[in-house]
Order: structure tokens, then sequence, then C-alpha cells
């Protein structure tokens, strides 16, 4: 596992002095990277505050490349609610802030280093990217009620959230680079709904916060109209709005007047380009009427657990013609009646199709779809079928005649993924040979696995092929595997079996052969159940410079 401490002694103290002889002095000599670099080296890290907290204590060039990345979004991406984090925030408030908080006994339980009424310098500021409002209220929860804990009754409740608002107030007025928003508050239960976004939404610096947001995460038992109203006099400029709905949204019937309100913000934008809709929404239709005013930006929609419950919704998708990537995963009632005023027009920049979800034996309006962008898709991703608990038959198949259409239809496709069956062979190994896959992946299901590994399917694998990974969960032999190398040209860069638990050593001096002959590989991935030894690993790393047993790897 790649770690800084590799590159880095973090226990290195700069004063030591060594000694080549009695007359020649030598110091540690600093590590220098380009700054371009250490951002790179950095992002590896942006889950492990650790790591990158001591990264700001080498020197001043490593600190402000790592603090960009561990203060970008500091409530955001908590594992744990921290308690910790608003301790540090509290030494940085102002007198205001701090006289509020003392009047409801938030220092008095605490240090006095705290309620000091000097305020240092928050050198942290330009960093901070994100106001994420679910982390900072669970971090706040922590720091007055213990972790786990939440209010359990109205006062501690106005406690917690006056302590919220100030420490959103202080980002606010301190951190001029915020332009991300996350008012998503899921499934909390407040005593009284509102309480903190109204009190927050009445602040000057709040509306010159929402004149420079480009992106804005919404959700929870709150009335996300009345926000995105006010929001909609100020807010001008969203590259990205994320709506999330949970069940209550579907079921409570709620003010018919919020899609309406929530609309005037998606009027009021001069270049919104993705739009994210997940869970269930009763309104949803109403609120994307006016997309087609978004037509001439809008480039990315994504449906993720929607209730399509007529074919309306999708005739506002058809307004925007400029779409470049279409997601639906796992909606309801997507089926091809619902799809058919996607298959009436003609999306010619479309370039990312990613359909999972449950879906009949045919859906020839998606087979029309994709016949329709003329052969501008480059992406398309379907669901593979996850082989765990013994389930065999877990998610729908690529319908025949779609699989047949992506082969004829789609010369430019780079990226392909999808489940194999003997049925679709003959239109994959077409689809093999009218197209440049840079990257495939796949799961397989046969009567008998050898069938696919003793077919054409290496010979037909193309040369601008460099990443290949297959689940399989069915056992094949040695010889089988050996066999299907032998015939692949493809100069594979990554190999990946993360669900075939009978693979072990011998496999992987197969794979560790191939290597040696093509030369390209430097990564290969199985499944962590896998039987392949650690003495096995090191030995393939001698030729292979990536090899792991913990499922599929990200290429």
């Amino acid at each position: 596992m790649f770690t800084l401490s590799s590159i880095v002694d973090f226990n290195l103290q700069p004063n030591k002095i060594s000694r080549r002889n009695n007359n020649e002095k030598t110091f540690p000599k600093p590590l220098f990277f380009p700054e371009e670099c250490l951002q790179e080296i950095f992002s590896y890290f942006s889950n492990d505050a650790s790591t990158l907290s001591k990264c700001l204590l080498v020197n001043k060039f490593w600190f402000k490349n790592a603090a960009s990345i561990l203060w970008k979004s500091p409530f955001d991406k908590l594992q744990n609610p921290s308690a910790k984090l608003i301790e540090t925030y509290l030494k940085f408030l102002d007198i205001r802030s701090k006289t509020v908080l003392s009047q409801i006994g938030i220092f008095s339980s605490y240090p006095s280093s705290y309620s000091s009424f000097s305020t240092p310098e928050f050198k942290y500021a330009q960093y901070v990217k994100t106001l994420h409002y679910k982390g900072l209220y669970e971090s706040a929860c922590a720091f007055i009620f213990g972790n786990n804990c939440r209010p359990k009754d109205l006062k501690g409740e106005k406690k917690c959230l006056t302590l919220v608002r100030e420490l959103s107030l202080f980002l606010i007025r301190k951190c001029p680079s915020i332009y991300i928003i996350s008012y998503d508050t899921e499934e909390i239960d407040f005593f009284v709904q509102d309480i903190y976004l109204s009190s927050l939404t009445l602040m000057p610096e709040v509306y010159h916060l929402f004149k420079r947001v480009r992106k804005l995460n919404c959700g929870g038992k709150y009335k996300k109209g009345s926000l995105m109203n006010v929001m909609s006099s100020y807010c001008k400029n969203l590259t990205s709005l994320e709506l999330n709905f949970y069940e209550f949204d579907m079921y409570l019937d709620g003010d018919r007047k919020e899609p309406s309100k929530m609309s005037s913000l998606l009027l009021e934008q001069e270049d919104l380009r993705n739009l994210i809709i997940r869970g269930p929404f009763r309104f949803l239709t109403e609120f994307l009427t006016p997309l087609e005013s978004q037509s001439k930006s809008l480039s990315l929609i994504h449906f993720e657990r929607v209730q399509f419950n007529n074919l309306l919704l999708l005739e506002s998708v058809t307004t925007c013609k400029n779409w470049e990537t279409m997601i639906f995963i796992d909606c309801m009632n997507l089926n091809d009646e619902t799809l058919a005023p996607l298959a009436s027009t003609s999306f010619l920049r479309l370039k990312k199709l990613i359909f999972k979800n449950a879906h009949k034996s045919r859906l020839d309006n998606l087979a029309r779809l994709i016949q329709r962008t003329k052969g501008s898709l480059r992406e398309i991703r379907f669901r593979r079928r996850e082989f765990k608990n013994m389930v065999i038959r877990n998610v729908p198949d690529i319908p025949i005649n779609v699989t047949k259409t992506i082969s004829i239809c789609c010369p430019n496709l780079i990226i392909f993924e999808g489940h194999l069956e003997k049925e679709t062979m003959p239109h994959f190994l077409t689809l093999l040979n009218t197209t440049f896959l840079e990257k495939l992946y796949i799961s397989l299901e046969f009567k008998k696995n050898f069938e696919f590994f003793r077919s054409q399917v290496a010979f037909q694998l193309p040369d601008t092929l460099n990443h290949l990974s297959i689940s399989i969960r069915e056992q094949f032999s040695v010889k089988d595997l050996e066999q299907f190398l032998e015939l692949c040209s493809a100069p594979l860069i990554s190999l990946q079996f993360p669900q075939s638990s009978f693979i072990d050593d011998n496999y992987l001096d197969v794979i560790t052969e191939f290597a040696k002959q093509v030369g390209t590989l430097k990564k290969v991935a199985f499944s962590k159940n896998s039987l392949i030894t650690e003495k096995g690993i090191q030995k393939a790393k001698q030729s292979i410079s990536f090899v792991k047993k913990n499922g599929e790897e990200k290429v």
C-alpha cells in the first residue's frame, strides 16, 4: 500500500546533523515536488485527515498544499461526527458569536480557553470551499450531547441549532472561497422545521454567499421550495443542482406550491450544466416543467431511485437536446412505455449512457434512443451481476435487441459494461469488431464457463483495449485461462477477476507469464475471498507492479 511515509520521514528533525567524516557536515536534503505533483499525491489522502495533518508540519510549501485539501470541506465526508473540529472552530469565533453562545451555556461547561474573548487568526479560511450542513449539525450534537446523541427536547435542539448557525455565519464571513452548499439534512427529524434555515437566510452575508455559489445540494424534512425560492433572487450562477428526496417526500401531502417554488430557482440559472435527482417525489413532473429554460447549457441528467409514473417526466427531458450524459439507476416503472419520449428525439451529443434498472425482456425504445444518437456514444454501462450469497439471477440481462443495436450503431464506443450470456454472444463479438474499446467490464453466466474462455472473444479483443474486468462465479480451469490469454493480443494494463473466489496461485502464475510476454500489464486484482497467498502475490510482483486481492480496483 502506498503511504506518504515511504517518501518522507515525518519524524525527521531538521536540526539534526549527520557526519560523513570529521571535517564534513551534511544536512538532510529537503524533498521538493512541484505544486501540481503534491496536489495529485495529496488528493489520494483526501479522506485521511491524520496523514494530511502531518503534512502540514513538513514545511510552508507542504502546509499550503495539504491545507487546501484538508480544509476544503471540513464537515463533509466525516466518518464520524467530530466534536474536536467544533472545538477548533470555537477558538476563532468573534466576540459577538461568543457572547451569543455564552448566553445559552455553550462555553460554561468547557475550558476558559474557548470562552476567551481574544480571537486568533483563522489561517485556513481561504481553503474552505464547502458549507456542509449535516456534517456541521451532527458534529455540533456530538460536541454538546456526546457521540451518537441528538437533542431530546426543543430546548436542546435550539441550543444545538444556535451553535450551528453561529458556526455557519463564521464560515460564510471568513471564507470567501465557499462555492458549494449542501443543505441535505437527509432524514433528520427536527422538533421545529426550518428553524435553522429561516434564521440563517435573514442574514445579509448569506445573500452574498448565494450570489457566488456554484453547486447546491438540497434534501431533507424542510420546505425545500421555500429555501430555493429565496435563493432564486440572488443565486444565478449554479452549474450543478442536486435534489435528494426521501420516502416522506413521496407520501406526505405537503404544500402543492412547493414544486413551483423549487422551479423558480431552476428558471433563474444562466449556465446550469448538471441536474441530479435522487429519490421519489410526487410532484417531480411539475418541478421539471420549466426544464426547457436550461436547454442551451444542460449537459448531464442523473435520475436515481426516481419513480416514473407517466410519460410527462421524460417529455421534459426531451426539451433539452444537448445532453452529453444520461444516467438512470434503480428507477421504478422505467419501462418501454415511459421511455417512449426519449426514443422520438435525437441526442446527437450524447456520449455517456448508464442504465442500471429492473426491466422487462425487451426495451425497444432504449434501442431506438441509442440508434438515434448517430454514433456519438462513447460509454455505455448496464448492471453486471454480483454473485453474492449464492444469488444467480439478481439483475436483469441486457435485452438482445439492445445489444444488437449497440454493436451496429456505436462505432465510437470506448467503454462498455454489462452482463453476457450465450444468447447475446454473437452481438457482443460484433461489438468487439466494430469498436475501439479501451475499457471492458463484464459479468458472465454460461452453462459451461469454458465456452467463454475457448470462444473467439480473446482473439477478437481490440488492440486498443487496456482494461479488462471479468466477474464470474462458477469455476473455470487454469488451462482455460491459459488458452484465453494465449489468444489475447490486447495490450492490457489491468486485468481483474473481482468475484472469482476459486482463483489460486496457479492462476496467478499464468497471468504473470502473460505479463512477461505482453510487457504492458501493470495491475491485477482478485476477490478478497480468493485463494491466492501472500507468497504468490510477492512472486507476481516481480513482473506486475500492482497485485491485490481486495475486489475490483477503479481504473
